[in-house]
């Protein structure tokens, strides 16, 4: 019996230090020690852009975008909108996936039921967020919007950019699949971040 239990021993301290040896070689792998990079599309500005590298690859992305392909569009507001403001801009466009305040993450947004006006949908967001956010002191949800992204045609989305409420538009190839790309946030001040 003595024999045995040694044996035993000898097998959990090589399980040991086997684990031990696997658990230091996994943290130098470059798929643990390192962050992630996104495999997939972005819209919105790269932190190493200048306001007017961003501005001019948005346009040219725009430009690039096929006529009756539809395709996401992040449209960066030239400054924050509210709800009614924001919803008239966007009256012709089949489409608003996302709404953005501030800096902080895209949320998703459904299309207005029948009755409703895409501004409703804008206050029932917002609505949520404070709900969220109650109980959190006096903080609450910005009534302003920083932008959207939107889904449809390029020649829909086009007449937008002239709008002086609109700092800049940037089209996604029209493979990109919703969920499957990131949104960063646009400094609309013109300067880099």
């Amino acid at each position: 019996m003595d024999g045995f239990d040694k044996g035993r021993r000898i097998v959990a301290l090589f399980a040991i230090l086997a684990l031990i040896i696997v658990v230091a070689v996994l943290s130098f792998s470059d798929r643990t020690a390192k962050p992630m990079q996104l495999n997939g599309d972005m819209l919105g500005q790269d932190s190493s852009e200048t306001s007017a590298e961003y501005l001019q690859r948005a346009s040219d992305s725009l430009d690039r975008a096929e006529d009756g392909e539809k395709a996401y569009s992040l449209v960066t507001f030239a400054q924050s909108l509210p709800t009614a403001e924001a919803s008239d801009l966007l009256e012709g466009i089949g489409r608003v996936n996302a709404m953005i305040m501030l800096s902080a993450p895209a949320m998703d947004l459904p299309e207005p039921i029948a009755g409703e006006t895409r501004k409703d949908v804008f206050d029932r967001q917002i609505m949520l967020v404070d709900a969220q956010l109650s109980g959190i002191g006096n903080v609450r949800a910005p009534r302003e919007l920083n932008g959207v992204v939107v889904w449809d045609t390029p020649e829909k989305v086009r007449p937008l950019a002239e709008s002086p409420l609109v700092y800049s538009i940037e089209t996604l190839p029209p493979d990109a699949a919703w969920g499957s790309f990131g949104i960063r946030p646009v400094d609309t001040s013109g300067t880099s971040f």
